[in-house]
């Protein structure tokens, strides 16, 4: 009996085992891809653990109130329960769908919930995904998690790769095991292709479907690749296979019947704005040995077997094909004159489309706009060249080899003077490699054009607009400084003769001076009296109010006082005006006197005078026989010269140091004037030297050089009069260095031999 007891404890633990490991597998098996906050993703659907989270903005994007799926659409079958707001299934479910596709859902375990209108508000659970019946089948049944979003909610809130439709509905499901696909195109057979998709480690791929479409698209995740061992080599590529599409390794797939699958060029393309695609694939995409693209491509073209060639437009394609492609670009440019080299786009836009050619055939031109990072390792380096910072990237090539491809930016020439900033676009096409742009120095733009071959590198510079204006100032700058040296001798003896008539002129002012005097001392000695007066006043105002005796006062003395400086300026300007005797030290004196006196023009000072009073005499008591002090202040405002007569001393102070000497100063500025070319002579030969200078640069063609790329060497040139001359090295960006080395070369316009026969001229005058 023990035994017994003991075999079924066994027994129970065995089948304890079992049922806990079939536990962990079926959890395994529906186990939540990502860790999800239901809260952000669907909290109208989670009203227990999300309260109060479910508002109108949140219903508008979750929610699907605009869905087209109505509760009619659907037929579940097995367990069913109602709940306030739709059911849930477990078992199967059927849908209806307008483009007469019936979508079965089998091992369905779904929670269905519907609007107040019957439409479809949300699914959540897991279901066996159902096969489309024209697209693609998948090989083994596919158990995945399952959700119904708006596509504005999935654009607003998930890192796909694609931009979906926003007034669309969308199934998604989350795939996280490896599974097998068999392509179909279309009903043909032939077109059927077996494809493997595995999920990146620790990931999944999203499956997204519009069964109203239908539209159907793999998604591998913008975070995580799609691994594998077959091929991949970590860059986007397939392998070198060709891209036969037996697995899919780095990219994401889709179509839609009806283009609902939307193109936007992250940078403007040419000739292509946003357009609506049938299918997209992901990974990298040759353009006819020109350039590489990768990303995702979107094609406006039915879907078929052709969907993963590593160069999609090797199959046919029709007047209305379109594609579009964002991501990274690598371009191989095979230049006949030049050599072969490519570069990388960091970040760019390719558009494709089909035109229609003279003989009736279609041809496919891919248009391109994309920037490259300020990486020289791939430029070539043997070119006296080089970019400064990104430049942008532009152009086509077509699918017959045809490229015309620019890269415009700044730039930098290195040459013997220096080096150069230009502006400009370099432009590749099958048979050349130009560089043409502008270089700006102090506010004039010179043109700069530039042709490399493999041998060497020829640069040519023209000239700005107004070139001979400025080089015409420059090359008679020698002449302005003659006619600078002529007008201040003019001026000189301008000042002289104004200084020796003055002297004359000083002669008058000493016989008015004392005059002048005169009239500043009566203006004084008027401003003293009416000074002591309104000091006598006040004096008698205090008396009067006090019924006081005047004892004594200051007034005269204190305002005497004040005008005393005033005084003594009249008298040292008389006596200087008196001195007879003219030396140095009384002319130094008579200026001072002068200037001293110019300055004390006005009187505007005051002054605080004392007055003491008493009381009267009374009853044989003596006046002040008691007195008390009081303190007032008198003003003096009083003009004492004229502006004029201040004028005429500070001009004479200025002149007085002059009047032994003024003869001899003007003599000598007129001597010097004398052995001067004239001012018309300067003027006309500034006109005979800007004539030539006019006639030299119409005969000076085009300047530059020529780097070899071998030698290294420079060699400068310049056309003049349509013939070519190698010429010393210059700056050839320079009007200056120019015109000097076309001056040599023509004899011509030499300004310092033309002004120094004139200056002999005038010596021998």
């Amino acid at each position: 009996m023990r035994t017994s007891v003991i075999l079924i404890k066994q027994l129970l633990t065995v089948l304890l085992v079992i049922t806990v490991l079939a536990c962990s597998k079926e959890e395994e098996r529906y186990v939540e891809p990502d860790a999800v906050d239901i809260c952000n993703e669907n909290p109208c659907d989670n009203p227990a653990q999300c309260p109060d989270a479910c508002n109108a903005d949140n219903t508008g994007n979750t929610g699907n109130t605009d869905s087209h799926i109505s509760k009619e659409d659907f037929n579940p079958e097995g367990k069913v329960t109602e709940t306030d707001d739709g059911y849930i299934v477990e078992g199967k479910l059927t849908m209806e769908t307008t483009s007469d596709e019936t979508v079965v859902f089998t091992e369905a375990a779904l929670d269905m919930r519907f609007n107040e209108d019957g439409t479809l508000r949300s699914v959540s659970g897991s279901v066996e995904i159902p096969s489309p019946s024209n697209y693609f089948e998948f090989a083994d049944p596919i158990r995945a998690d399952i959700g119904y979003f708006s596509g504005k909610f999935l654009n607003d809130n998930r890192d796909f790769e694609i931009i979906l439709k926003e007034d669309r509905s969308y199934w998604v499901f989350a795939i996280a095991a490896s599974f097998e696909l068999s392509l179909g195109a279309n009903d043909d057979e032939d077109a059927t292709k077996p494809l493997s998709i595995s999920p990146p480690v620790g990931g999944h791929i999203t499956y997204i479907a519009d069964y109203s479409d239908p539209m159907f698209f793999f998604s591998q995740g913008k975070d995580s690749g799609l691994g594998g061992d077959s091929g991949n080599d970590g860059n986007g590529s397939t392998g070198s296979d060709g891209g036969d599409g037996s697995s899919l390794m780095s990219a994401s797939f889709g179509l839609s019947k009806n283009a609902n699958l939307l193109y936007e060029p992250t940078m403007p393309v040419e000739n292509l704005v946003s357009f609506d695609a049938k299918r997209v694939r992901g990974g990298t995409f040759s353009f006819w040995g020109v350039f590489e693209a990768s990303g995702l491509l979107y094609e406006y073209k039915e879907f078929g077997g052709d969907l993963f060639l590593s160069d999609p437009l090797e199959s046919e394609i029709s007047y209305d094909y379109r594609s579009g492609i964002n991501g990274t670009i690598d371009f191989s440019l095979d230049i006949t004159s030049f050599i072969s080299f490519g570069f990388p786009i960091g970040a760019g836009s390719t558009a494709v489309v089909a035109e229609a050619v003279t003989d009736g055939t279609i041809l496919a031109k891919a248009f391109v706009n994309g920037l490259v990072d300020p990486d020289l390792s791939w430029w070539p380096d043997f070119i006296p060249v080089k970019p400064n910072g990104h430049l942008h990237t532009y152009g086509y090539a077509d699918q017959t080899g045809i490229f015309d491809i620019g890269l415009s930016g700044r730039y930098e020439i290195e040459m013997p003077s220096g080096t150069q900033a230009l502006e400009g676009s370099m432009t590749a096409t099958n048979d050349s490699l130009n560089l043409n742009g502008a270089v700006t120095i102090e506010d004039e733009i010179w043109g700069a054009s530039m042709v490399f071959t493999k041998e060497e590198t020829s640069c040519i510079a023209s000239q700005p607009t107004n070139f001979a204006d400025g080089i015409s100032e420059t090359v008679t700058g020698q002449i302005d400084m003659a006619i600078e040296t002529t007008e201040k001798a003019l001026e000189d003896v301008k000042k002289a003769n104004e200084t020796y008539e003055f002297e004359l002129s000083l002669r008058g002012l000493r016989a008015a001076l004392p005059t002048i005097i005169d009239d500043a001392k009566e203006a004084i000695d008027d401003a003293v009296a009416a000074g002591i007066k309104s000091g006598r006043e006040q004096a008698d105002k205090i008396l009067d109010e006090n019924n006081r005796a005047l004892c004594s006062d200051n007034i005269s003395s204190k305002v005497n006082g004040l005008v005393k400086p005033y005084q003594d300026a009249l008298d040292r300007l008389k006596d200087a005006v008196d001195e007879s005797n003219d030396t140095a030290q009384t002319r130094t004196e008579l200026e001072a006197a002068l200037r001293n006196l110019a300055g004390l023009n006005k009187i505007d000072k005051s002054t605080t005078v004392t007055i003491t009073h008493g009381n009267k005499k009374i009853l044989g008591v003596p006046k002040c026989t008691q007195t008390s002090d009081a303190k007032r202040t008198v003003n003096i405002n009083a003009t004492i010269l004229s502006s004029t007569q201040v004028s005429q001393l500070n001009e004479a102070a200025e002149n007085v140091q002059y009047i032994a000497e003024a003869d001899g100063i003007r003599f000598d500025a007129q001597q010097l004037l004398d052995k001067l070319p004239s001012m018309d002579e300067l003027e006309r030969l500034k006109d005979n030297i800007e004539a030539c200078v006019a006639e030299l640069t119409d005969k000076i063609g085009d300047v530059g050089f020529v780097f070899n790329h071998d030698t290294k060497e420079f060699r400068h040139f310049m056309v003049i009069n349509g013939e070519e001359k190698e010429v010393a090295a210059f700056n050839i960006f320079n009007g200056d260095e120019l015109i000097s080395n076309a001056r040599l070369e023509l004899n011509m316009c030499n300004t310092s031999d033309e002004l120094f026969k004139l200056k002999e001229a005038a010596k021998l005058r």
